[in-house]
């Protein structure tokens, strides 16, 4: 996903990232893979727009998941990416889709919700029986 306030300067800004990141570059334009793939590039509507309408084919679901550190864009305009995401674009989703569940569909799982599902507020962290990149066990780790 990359998105701008606009759609034609979402198109320019992204472009040149597109044509040459290893995962996107000299295969299909940015328009054909946009078409072919859910790659949205656009204003925060366009985003929104197209979101909602992946439950046209895959029906109704409770999660979705932005890629938007990808094809080599700088931070700034990754921060900037989540700032418009999610003042923008996150807000509206979350209305329409609650609007748009139906009654059969269970409400997604929470942190809260598990927690108390597992037996209250007791720590439920499983630990590794020892750091699996120095094979030592947390014992052995000096704190910094």
């Amino acid at each position: 996903m990359f998105i701008w306030r606009n759609s034609q300067d979402a198109v320019r800004e992204f472009r040149p990232y597109f044509d040459v990141a290893p995962v996107y570059g000299h295969g299909p334009s940015l328009e054909e893979f946009t078409r072919q793939t859910p790659l949205t590039v656009g204003s925060p509507e366009q985003v929104i727009e197209r979101t909602l309408g992946f439950r046209d084919y895959v029906g109704d679901y409770q999660r979705q998941l932005f890629l938007i550190d990808h094809a080599g864009l700088p931070l700034k305009t990754v921060l900037e990416q989540l700032d418009l995401l999610g003042e923008e674009v996150v807000p509206v989703l979350r209305r329409e889709f609650a609007a748009l569940k139906p009654a059969h569909v269970p409400d997604a799982p929470t942190h809260a919700s598990l927690v108390a599902a597992a037996g209250g507020t007791h720590d439920v962290t499983v630990h590794a029986p020892a750091d699996d990149v120095t094979g030592k066990v947390a014992e052995e780790v000096q704190p910094r």
